[in-house]
């Protein structure tokens, strides 16, 4: 970063060959330096944690990284990008452009019965490209390790919903489908029950008729 990046001269014009009894005039002329990018940007640490539940989307973490060029410039202004560990594309990052972070945002809901851990690993480069001939690279990279939470997901049927045909008059007792529910828990060993409904009634996962269908 430049401490001055403007300077102010006075230039002074003499006639009579500058003898004191010439007449003199002035003109100011200002000087803007360009902050060149001759700093690339660097993480504050080479690890980050973040955790997010099952099913949810939004920014899990910010990633902060310190750059010595102007904050007004592209050679300041990160661009961030994951290079490893997002092949479903669950994950995306974007710049704040007030701080510079990197903030990483689930963009497809994760499951935990899929995978309960993910790791990215995250590069971060300036706007502007580095000025050649610098002793370092034009870029920093960081891992980051997020942990899924696991959410207590209700039971689903397969399929939903059902359509079942049969004649009417048809016997009390029979029966007139086999349902199939799973749950998506399925790391949490949990039992399914089905509950009866109306003139239905469960037995295990059958279901039977308990009164005498009439057609209307």
């Amino acid at each position: 970063t430049l401490e001055n990046p403007k300077y102010e001269l006075i230039i002074e014009a003499q006639d009579m060959a500058g003898l004191d009894v010439g007449l003199t005039g002035t003109a100011t002329a200002t000087i803007m330096i360009d902050d060149k990018n001759d700093h690339s940007p660097k993480f504050t640490k080479k690890e980050f944690q973040a955790t997010v539940e099952e099913g949810a989307v939004g920014v899990i973490v910010n990633l902060t990284v310190e750059d010595k060029d102007d904050p007004t410039t592209g050679a300041w202004r990160a661009a961030y990008t994951i290079i490893n560990g997002n092949p479903g594309q669950s994950f995306e990052i974007h710049t704040n452009p007030q701080t510079n972070e990197g903030m990483l945002s689930v963009v497809k809901p994760l499951d935990y019965e899929i995978s309960a851990f993910h790791t990215l690993l995250i590069k971060v480069e300036n706007e502007d490209p580095l000025v050649p001939d610098v002793s370092y690279g034009p870029s920093s990279t960081a891992t980051v390790h997020i942990t899924v939470l696991d959410v207590n997901e209700g039971p689903v049927f397969y399929p939903d919903p059902m359509m079942v045909t049969r004649q009417e008059n048809i016997s009390v007792g029979s029966v007139l489908l086999t349902v199939n529910a799973t749950d998506p828990d399925s790391l949490q060993h949990q039992t399914i029950s089905l509950q009866k409904k109306k003139w239905a009634k469960e037995e295990k996962q059958l279901v039977h008729v308990s009164a005498m269908l009439s057609h209307m």
